[in-house]
């Protein structure tokens, strides 16, 4: 796909799935309607991202669906002016744009199908030759941090067995915001280790809100809620007010 441009076909193709997402979001607008209009779109762009007529190419795919992309959700979505969400989603993929605002579902951005302008600088190509640097050739062993796609689904899957749906969203937004990065050690935690907890327990009267939650490595969490939680103080001697302040909220009366 290097040197094509997007076939009519196939930009049909998109266009057609585009509006069958965005249809199920008008019918029903949850966490799981808008991570999977996202699944596909961050799908398609990663797939086309190579060729030369990229950004055109999704341009016009994202004035076809424009009408019904924004009335879709100006219903049930929120437009915000925060960037934070944004540029911490997907390591930063969608940074450049949304400067002037965004729709975000619960501190989940919503990608724009014509959003691929980002990417504007990829990859063009004349007679074989590439003209600019693949961004993405991060190298077999090198690892980029953040939070990746893979991840949002895994966290999305075991959401599913959360009954409180503003816990399920805001586990997740809050992994994703912070890019996976521990509250107490400020190393990444793999999405299968990680633990959501409550600075405020709910048995105490805190809440499951976004900035209740604190992303924890599985081993912190369990130190944490352990007889012998002052362990942490010597773990992490730099952030003694932070495990102080979530020792006392649990312990409180």
């Amino acid at each position: 796909m290097v040197t094509n441009e997007l076939p009519k076909k196939k930009e049909d193709e998109i266009v057609k799935k585009c509006r069958e997402l965005l249809h199920r979001i008008r019918e029903n607008p949850s966490f799981e309607t808008i991570h999977a209009w996202n699944t596909y779109v961050v799908g398609i762009h990663n797939y086309y991202k190579g060729m030369s007529m990229f950004c055109a190419s999704f341009n016009k795919i994202g004035w076809r669906i424009k009408e019904l992309f924004y009335h879709t959700m100006s219903r049930d979505v929120k437009f915000i002016e925060n960037q934070t969400y944004k540029d911490n989603y997907l390591n930063g993929k969608y940074r450049s744009w949304g400067k002037n605002g965004y729709y975000c579902f619960h501190q989940f951005p919503v990608i724009e199908i014509q959003w691929a302008n980002w990417d504007d600088k990829l990859i063009a190509a004349s007679k074989g030759t590439v003209l600019r640097k693949n961004p993405y050739a991060y190298g077999k062993k090198k690892h980029k941090p953040g939070v990746s796609m893979q991840d949002i689904t895994y966290l999305a899957n075991t959401s599913k067995y959360i009954k409180n749906s503003r816990l399920a969203m805001f586990r997740i937004s809050k992994y994703s915001s912070t890019k996976g990065v521990s509250y107490l050690s400020g190393d990444f935690v793999p999405v299968n280790e990680y633990h959501c907890h409550h600075i405020k327990p709910i048995s105490k009267g805190g809440t499951n809100d976004f900035d209740n939650l604190c992303v924890l490595s599985e081993a912190e969490h369990i130190i944490l809620h352990s007889n012998t939680p002052e362990r942490l103080y010597s773990m992490f001697p730099r952030k003694i007010r932070r495990i102080k302040s979530l020792i006392d909220s649990l312990q409180s009366a």
